[in-house]
């Protein structure tokens, strides 16, 4: 004999008499309409005594277990049902969210039956908002709760789970004063229709955390002043200064600037032979083994969320994707947040028609100054739920156990470590020579000078992407600064002024290195002028800054961040001191170059220029000595040799940083967009030994 069904609310009205089938379908019209609760929607339409709803309601069974529930209603198998908890018992997490990164229910399933479950209403289909009563938008961030319209006798407020008794009593002071008689009822909604909530309901305010709250906070972190008074007198004092020393005395003038910049070269020279042997030593990264990743209890691993801005690279979606769906982390522990610009429509489109599964979240930035990658990742982090965030660029392949491996690396580091940086290089190395430069670059940075850097306990300016952080520490610094075009260094220095540390981890990501020149002075033009920016907001207040991160620190900004937009500036006129000694031998140039500064300078053209092409070759021979020690040949040999040749390199780097010295005087804020998808085989590609 068949267990009779329990009747639904409506129909246990109909059944009793209190209400008639012609306004129960009224009734469900207008919650299909605008959501809610069915029992409250008949009370205010004035259909049924509230009394005889309470009445009704008490004689419906308890809904019983999640999974139990999907079953009885058709959507989900016993099967089905024990697999998910077969993997709920080994991953951790919320049975829903399981069910949902397996594909076995549809997120608008899963909603309409935890509502039910819960006793709660859903959002209906007509998205409007009443502005004319809003939570405070700090509260709203923290409960994860938005009102979505009021009634005479409700306010109808959108919740991703339930909220607790005392946050119930926080809303009732904000929303309920004055109203008496009211209640708050809350309606069940997905994650990507709170998305859709915040766009609608909190759009300005949520640009101005995006755009201004660093500025606001902390104005003399923010790069939204380029110069300040105080910055642009002392400028206008020192060419002042130069103006007068040419007139009056040219060559001494010449000869004590020529003195500067040969102890500055000689000082960087230093350091980076110093920060390449420290970078080789033993416990320079942290390095997590396959066992300890092995080891891995995924109970413990918390939700992650991944931040993917990108613009105008709709080419390379399909690849982005498949990248990110190669990670090795349980899927509903993820958080995959898009942040796509909202005048790029062609990328909204594409992502629309590709059913993205659950754990992505397309977010549209809504367009406004600056228009910059840190605005979009602000934009993208303020609903964040993971506990760590990464960067990733829209051409980014991580390795698969890059994020195990960081989760490993925070574990083992202090509490005051808030990043851990993976390692970068690019996978079309072999693909012309500009992109072979690329890489030994890449390959000497994030191998050798990071690494070596770090064991200083100077600042380090982090990478571009795939750098992970604690979320908490990352918001209570206002994240990044979007006036900063390279918002990355600029975060490294702020988080070592306030004490935080971070570390190097054994895991790459792959990129898709620049192929042409023009595109490629574009990329590195504005870098450039993120260090200038990033020096010019730090060195503010020079000597405040001097007390907080010592000398050691001072130093190293010094000649980290001055010296990446200085040397390349200042090199032309020494090759062009060299070419003219060297054709023309005039009596005035040796007079540059007294006692000690000849021999420094001399060092520098031999021994440094050496260093520096040199750190090239070690850099690269290293990284791809480790890959095929671990049969990975993504990166050949043949290399190597290019590196006889960066100085020609070394001449594109200077006509970059001339732009960027002139953006910096034009268009301080303005992100020069890199195009990407410029490579026919973004994997393994030719590299044979």
């Amino acid at each position: 004999m068949n267990e009779k069904k329990p009747l639904r609310l409506g129909e246990l009205l109909i059944e009793k008499g209190w209400l008639t089938e012609k306004d129960l379908q009224k009734a469900l019209a207008y919650q299909k309409n605008q959501g809610g609760l069915l029992g409250n929607i008949l009370v205010d339409l004035g259909m049924v005594e509230e009394a005889k709803v309470i009445e009704a309601t008490n004689l419906i069974p308890h809904r019983g277990k999640i999974g139990e529930l999907l079953i009885e209603l058709g959507v989900l198998t016993e099967e089905q049902l024990q697999s998910a908890l077969d993997f709920q018992k080994k991953s951790g997490g919320a049975l829903g969210e399981i069910l949902l990164s397996l594909g076995m229910v549809s997120e608008q399933t899963l909603y309409r039956a935890i509502a039910s479950q819960q006793g709660m209403g859903r959002l209906g289909e007509q998205l409007e908002i009443d502005s004319s009563i809003k939570i405070p938008e700090k509260m709203a961030i923290q409960m994860q709760a938005i009102v979505v319209g009021k009634s005479r006798r409700r306010v109808v407020v959108a919740v991703l789970k339930t909220l607790s008794q005392d946050q119930i009593h926080s809303l009732e002071k904000i929303l309920l004063a004055g109203r008496e008689q009211s209640i708050i009822e809350q309606i069940l909604v997905t994650p990507a229709e709170m998305e859709t909530l915040w766009s609608l309901a909190y759009s300005y305010e949520l640009m101005e955390i995006s755009t201004e709250q660093l500025a606001q906070e902390r104005p003399d972190q923010s790069a939204s002043i380029i110069f300040t008074k105080s910055q642009m007198a002392v400028l206008f004092l020192i060419l002042a200064v130069i103006v007068v020393g040419m007139i009056t005395a040219t060559l001494e003038t010449v000869l004590i600037i020529n003195i500067v910049i040969q102890v500055l070269y000689f000082l960087v020279a230093l350091f980076k032979f110093l920060m390449i042997f420290k970078g080789i030593r033993e416990g320079a990264q942290i390095r997590i083994s396959e066992e300890e990743i092995a080891a891995i209890n995924e109970r413990d691993l918390p939700i992650y969320t991944i931040l993917v801005p990108m613009y105008k690279e709709s080419c390379v979606i399909p690849q982005l994707m498949r990248n990110l769906e190669q990670l090795d982390y349980p899927k509903h522990k993820l958080d995959i947040r898009l942040l796509i610009e909202e005048d790029d429509v062609e990328a909204q489109e594409l992502l629309r028609t590709m059913n993205l599964k659950p754990y992505y979240t397309m977010l549209v930035v809504p367009h406004s100054i600056p228009k910059t990658k840190p605005k979009a990742c602000n934009y993208g982090l303020i609903n964040a739920r993971g506990e760590y965030v990464v960067i990733y660029d829209a051409e980014d392949r991580p390795d698969p156990d890059q994020l195990k491996k960081v989760y490993l690396a925070f574990q083992k580091s202090s509490d005051s470590c808030c990043c851990i940086q993976a390692k970068l290089n690019y996978y079309n190395s072999e693909q012309n020579i500009l992109t072979r430069w690329f890489t030994q670059e890449y390959s000497m940075w994030f191998d050798l000078l990071l690494p070596g850097l770090m064991q200083f306990d100077i600042p380090i300016p982090l990478g571009g992407t795939s750098n992970h952080f604690k979320i908490k520490i990352l918001k209570s610094l206002n994240a990044w600064d979007p006036y900063n075009v390279t918002e990355d260094a600029d975060l490294g220095i702020r988080l070592y002024a306030l004490g935080y540390t971070t570390g190097i981890v054994n895991s790459r990501t792959w990129e898709e290195a620049n192929s042409q020149v023009p595109n490629w002075i574009r990329q590195r033009s504005r870098w450039i002028k993120g260090y200038m920016q990033t020096w010019l907001v730090h060195m503010r207040h020079p000597v405040r800054l001097w007390r907080q991160i010592g000398t050691k620190g001072m130093l190293g900004l010094q000649v980290i961040v001055l010296s990446t937009p200085l040397l390349p500036l200042v090199n032309p006129f020494l090759w062009l001191l060299m070419l003219l000694w060297f054709t023309t031998y005039k009596a005035w140039i040796p007079m540059l170059f007294p006692g000690p500064i000849y021999y420094m300078a001399a060092i520098e053209l031999v021994i440094g220029n050496f260093l520096f092409v040199f750190s090239n070759v070690v850099g690269a021979f290293w990284v791809i000595s480790e890959l095929h020690e671990k049969e990975d040949y993504m990166l050949s040999f043949r290399l190597v040799k290019y590196a006889l040749l960066t100085p020609i390199y070394w001449a594109l780097m200077s006509l970059a940083a001339y732009k960027a010295a002139w953006q910096l005087a034009t268009r301080p804020f303005y992100w020069e967009k890199t195009n990407h998808g410029l490579t026919k085989t973004p994997h393994h590609m030719d590299a044979g030994a």
